[in-house]
């Protein structure tokens, strides 16, 4: 009898990637001594541990294929050949959304058996494979479980892909290859898990993720993935799946535990006491209901943080040792609460933080069925729920009382079942359905107006906050996909379908309860309000809400070819076509008013999106290839950015907005049912679409050469990557009204007489113009300034989403990945070099706001600079270490450093200099002396000796300052893991404990790690803008104190923390 050799070889069959999958895959070549194929052949795969059984036939060509198996392992692989025998191959491994190869030949009775695989290093994982064409990482159990994660959530394992930039670390937010964060599209099980409305920074629809990694058996993150069943791919794509039980019953017991006092001091020698402490429990069980067919696995998680809430993290006032002093005293403080009590009547709160928990508790229940040894099924059942404490108000140049702080309710409920069949030799399917029920509610801690009072240029907040006074959102979503694949010898053809149903309920009314701004302790006092706004519906404040929804359907066709040993071709076309279920309510005067509609959506506004990959393996010694391809991909705009035309009618509510409000009549009332409303001052805020909008989508192309060098397995890549807009969003206010004057540097102006002339500024500046960091107009001490002075008065923001085609990103990358193989050490090193292009950063949910955080020469300019994502470059280093002291009792050592670049920042004017209601605009940089005005020389030689010593100010003069031309301090980050295996009370049972410490550099001296940068949206104010000389035309400064960068320490990120684990496995 004669044998069959098996090896894994580095580019046969054809074998395509498993885009949104849930599942591996496995296909190879049987081949002859002669080297001819062998047809017929038997091949039998049997996950051990499940007893699942597949099979397959070898065709003409030799070639079989087997997919929607289980990710992981261990596989046992037998083929068997008429006249040739049989042989068995043990303990292969196959990855998540990959077809992994093993191919055979006939090598005789002395053959011998080569190594199968599938799961290396961090970085060089699978990566020798003919499918292997795009860009991307996969992450195993064993990583996660050896690495180091406080947070226990996915961007800690994502980031192991060196395109991947942490740009926010306290917030979870991760840029993909210079991509929105919004744009990230993460699947779990199958399921969307992403943050589709878009109101969260962690690309998750809950502040802390909605999953255990405990039940999570591997990641792959995909940046570049050419399979045309990718929907959604203009940022990146994260699957994840989950574990499944097996014939044994197996669990684990494992929980998490930290204190505020195992973190570090701030500069000041300091520990801000940001919670007492939080831990997290848990435990999974799995196992067979019925042996070799039918399994269960199960976890439940609770998570408590006692003290724990998001928002301020390092603010304080003046003299108390803070991270971040604010300009206002105690007593100031003080103050302010004592008028609150005994003027008018209501308790304020404090700055003491409030006595609130954060609390989430998860559970999920998994079924897996083996119908046949054709048919296999799945269902997952998941539910999420969590209760976040919020205290906003806090930055540079404000403080809050806990009267402003929110608590915020999530809960997130799940379905999904799968079908994987195999029909045939030569065909196959996969089915799925999911069904997504969300909710997120804000319950405010007060019931009264906003109100702000303040000190000079800075913002004492208390009250409920603006955005809090009506915010509730709820959604349901299915999904629906379903995919075949055809063998036809050298071609392997893929066509399917997916759909998406999302139906949304979202109220925010900002300002329903009233909005107040105080320019002084003294108008406080003697109720005096310098601003209001006020937003009235006579029908009731569900009547704002916005209702709607929309549909997706894609269709896609794909033909893989083997085209020969060496190369494998890809060649794909997909559509997708969005479809809104129902329209804005029209708004006649609206349309007289600006000539656009503002029921106008997306609907109908399909796009085709051709992709190509290709893999040649050359014939070396080692596994070498060369790997790329081309495609168009169209994601998805957050849901709330097309939501906010439903919101803002014009018609819903009523914005009383008075810019000098107590010469109105304006007096403030705590009472939320009893706010002024007056005769005067109602406007309309109305958004709109443009009907040529369609979703955001990328062309995206990827070059890159791999090979495996002669010492120790280590794996050296080299990789370019780069994205070009085809459809991206940005905003225009359409109620701008013409200029008023044009500046000495071109600049178009929008302020009335008053707001022109510099008698009109007095010493508070632009500080009377600040309500919650939006300018909307003020009498700046009755001087009679006015923005947008020729506009529209009937109404207050038009702002319309348009299309634009700039914009892109490139990016370079080297690495070298040293897999464990045989020894105790595995590690990875890489480099990226960035550079990204934007229009608007869409940094945040209202049009307003879009506006507001981008830096702009000229009010509605399309102008393609820097991305406040891009960040320029990093360094990713991993390193892993395993050694057996006691028996098989394993000590791990787990280290990752991110090493990278600050993210960019504006140079700006410290208020509005040109009247379009807005604090966004790039500084002019004057030539000289004399170029510009000043209030007195005391103030022009302050200013010319900051320039004069700055790097960037002082070799652009005579410019306006670049957007995002600037960049913060570079960032050293190192965080470790340490484990160590103990035995547990029964054979088989083992325990785990483990330390983490996040940013361990910062332990041994507390200048490491920190992150110094300048305050979202990422301006440096450096002068106000004072009015324009009559008779010079030039700009008249006022330069107080420019912007400094602050320690970035929320949730003490700047700070080494350490966090204790344990886990019983059983």
């Amino acid at each position: 009898m004669s044998k069959l050799t098996l090896g894994l070889v580095a580019a046969l069959a054809a074998a395509p990637v498993f885009a949104q999958s849930t599942s591996a895959g496995v296909a190879g070549m049987v081949t002859s001594s002669a080297g001819q194929p062998v047809p017929n052949a038997e091949v039998t795969i049997t996950h051990v541990e499940s007893g699942t059984v597949s099979r397959a036939t070898t065709d003409a060509s030799g070639r079989y294929n087997a997919r929607g198996l289980r990710v992981g392992g261990p596989y046992t692989i037998t083929i068997a050949a008429s006249g040739a025998g049989n042989t068995t191959r043990e303990g292969i491994y196959l990855n998540l959304d990959k077809v992994n190869q093993v191919d055979a030949a006939l090598g005789g009775d002395l053959a011998t058996m080569g190594t199968v695989q599938a799961i290396a290093g961090n970085y060089g994982s699978a990566i020798f494979s003919a499918n292997k064409m795009g860009t991307g990482t996969n992450v195993t159990r064993e990583e996660i479980e050896s690495l180091p994660s406080i947070n226990r959530n996915l961007q800690d394992y994502v980031r192991l892909d060196p395109r991947v930039a942490q740009t926010d670390k306290a917030r979870n937010e991760i840029s993909i290859a210079g991509q929105n964060p919004r744009y990230n599209a993460i699947r779990v099980d199958g399921i969307s898990t992403n943050d589709a409305f878009g109101l969260e920074s962690n690309s998750l629809p809950t502040p802390r993720q909605p999953f255990s990694m405990d039940v999570i058996d591997e990641i792959s993150v995909d940046v570049a993935n050419y399979d045309v069943t990718i929907s959604g791919g203009t940022g990146g794509v994260i699957n994840a799946v989950t574990k499944s039980g097996t014939n044994e019953f197996h669990g684990s017991v494992y929980g998490t535990y930290r204190e505020n006092d195992w973190s570090g001091k701030n500069q000041n020698d300091i520990r801000p006491q940001l919670f007492d402490n939080e831990a997290t429990y848990g435990l999974t069980l799995g196992g067979p209901i019925v042996k070799d067919k039918l399994f269960f696995f199960a976890n439940y998680e609770k998570y408590k943080g006692k003290g724990v809430f998001t928002g301020n993290s390092g603010y304080g006032p003046a003299g108390s040792g803070a991270s971040n002093e604010v300009g206002i005293t105690q007593a100031q403080v003080d103050q302010v609460i004592d008028i609150s009590r005994n003027v008018y009547g209501f308790d304020p709160g404090a700055l003491a933080l409030p006595a609130l928990d954060s609390d989430s508790e998860e559970k999920g229940f998994k079924l897996d069925w083996n119908i046949s040894d054709k048919h296999r099924g799945s269902f997952r059942y998941g539910k999420s729920e969590q209760s976040t404490a919020n205290l906003n108000g806090f930055g540079n140049n404000q403080l809050a009382l806990n009267s402003y702080h929110y608590v915020r309710d999530f809960e997130l409920e799940t379905y999904t079942g799968q079908l994987f069949s195999d029909w045939t030799d030569t065909f196959s399917t996969e089915a799925k359905v999911s069904y997504r029920d969300y909710s997120a509610v804000r319950t405010a801690a007060s019931q009264l107006p906003a109100i702000a009072v303040r000190f000079g240029n800075n913002t004492l907040n208390l009250g409920t906050e603006a955005n809090t006074q009506a915010n509730e959102l709820r959604t349901e979503t299915w999904n629906a996909f379903f995919a075949g694949t055809l063998f036809l010898n050298d071609h392997t053809v893929k066509f399917g379908f997916d759909y998406e149903d999302n139906d949304i309920y979202n109220l925010y009314g900002p300002r329903v309860f009233g909005s107040y701004t105080f320019n002084s302790v003294a108008n406080y006092q003697a109720n005096l309000p310098n601003a209001y706004r006020y937003s009235y519906s006579p029908t009731g404040i569900d009547n704002i809400a916005a209702k709607w929804g929309m549909r997706n359907v894609g269709v896609f066709l794909q033909d893989s070819w083997a085209v020969n040993s060496n190369l494998t071709l890809n060649f794909g076309l997909r559509y997708d076509e969005p479809m809104v279920k129902n329209s804005p309510q029209f708004n006649q005067a609206a349309f007289g008013a600006f000539g656009v509609r503002n029921d106008e959506t997306i609907d109908g506004n399909g796009l085709w999106q051709p992709r190509f990959g290709f893999n040649y393996t050359f014939d070396a010694d080692r596994p070498t290839q060369l790997r790329g391809g081309v495609g168009l991909f169209q994601g998805a705009a957050a849901s709330v950015w097309l939501s906010n035309p439903y919101s803002n009618t014009g018609l819903a509510f009523t914005d009383y907005n008075f810019n000098n409000a107590s010469s109105s009549g304006i007096r403030f009332t705590p009472d939320i049912n009893n706010q002024p409303r007056g005769v005067s001052g109602q406007t309309q805020s109305v958004d709109f679409v443009d009907k040529d909008l369609g979703q955001p989508s990328v062309w995206k192309a990827n070059l890159a050469f791999d090979t495996e060098l002669p010492w120790y397995g280590i794996v050296a890549s080299m990789e370019g990557v780069v994205t070009k807009v085809k459809e991206a969003i940005y905003y225009q206010q359409l109620n701008l009204g013409t200029a008023t004057e044009v500046g000495q540097d071109g600049r178009n102006i929008y302020w009335n007489p008053n707001g022109l002339n510099p008698a009109s500024w007095n010493s508070l500046g632009s500080a009377c113009l600040r309500e919650t960091g939006v300018a909307v107009g003020s009498s700046c001490a009755n001087s009679g300034t006015d923005i947008r002075a020729r506009r529209n008065t009937n109404f207050n923001d038009a702002i319309i989403a348009r299309s634009t085609d700039k914009g892109g990103t490139q990016s370079f990358t080297v690495g070298l990945s040293k897999p464990f193989n045989d020894s105790d050490w595995s590690w990875s090193l890489a480099y990226t070099y960035s550079n990204a292009k934007e229009v608007s950063g869409l940094t945040s949910s209202t049009s307003g706001s879009q506006l507001l955080n981008t830096a702009t020469f000229q009010a509605n300019e399309e102008v393609n600079a820097t991305s406040a994502y891009e960040i320029k470059d990093s360094f990713l280093g991993t390193l892993q270490w395993k050694h057996n002291f006691f028996g098989d009792f394993a000590t791990k050592v787990g280290l990752v450093y991110q090493g990278r670049s600050g993210r960019p920042y504006s140079y700006t004017f410290d208020n509005d200099a040109n009247g379009d209601g807005r604090f966004n605009d790039l500084l002019y940089i004057p030539a000289a002396r004399g170029d510009v005005l000043f209030r007195n020389a005391a103030e022009e030689n302050a200013f010319w000796n900051y320039v004069n010593n700055d790097q960037y100010l002082s070799t652009h003069k005579g410019q306006v300052a670049g957007r995002n031309a600037v960049r913060n301090s570079w960032v050293n980050q190192f965080d470790l893991h340490i484990e160590q295996e103990l035995p547990g009370f029964f054979d088989g049972n083992k325990a785990q404990i483990w330390v983490d410490v996040m940013n361990v550099g910062n332990l041994l001296n507390k200048k490491w790690g920190r992150v110094d940068e300048y305050a979202f949206p990422g301006f440096k104010g450096v002068a106000e803008y004072g009015g324009i000389d009559p008779t010079t035309k030039k700009y008249v400064y006022r330069f107080n104190e420019p912007d400094a960068a602050t320690v970035y320490d929320d949730k003490g990120i700047s700070r080494w923390a350490l966090q204790l684990g344990f886990r019983y496995q059983f």
